[in-house]
């Protein structure tokens, strides 16, 4: 979970000037997808911890109803493969942006 708040955190907004454009000081394209992709992976991360959250819930206020209780189970499997995916799509694209960089210069 500190890898969601570390990145969370990480996020900045100061690569776009005021009109929207990339600013001059060097700061390029490769950036300014790496900041996207940041925020995309911090949105899908909260997003995926919120519904583990709601399925644990349904599935223990499931009451003896195995419909609920199955319904609840399967919410928790799938947020927990959700994550899964989320965090090793992370790894992947912090090393496809890394290679990237090392093979450009």
């Amino acid at each position: 979970m500190n890898w969601l708040i570390e990145r969370a955190h990480a996020v900045d907004f100061d690569w776009l000037t005021p009109n929207g454009s990339p600013s001059s000081t060097g700061v390029g394209y490769s950036n300014i997808f790496t900041q996207v992709i940041g925020i995309i992976e911090v949105i899908a991360a909260g997003l995926a911890v919120i519904y583990l959250i709601y399925s644990g819930i349904l599935y223990i206020t499931a009451a003896g109803n195995p419909d609920a209780a199955k319904k609840g189970q399967q919410g928790v499997i799938n947020a927990v493969i959700g994550i899964v995916i989320i965090v090793a799509a992370y790894f992947i694209i912090n090393v496809a942006i890394n290679l990237a960089r090392s093979a450009s210069g």
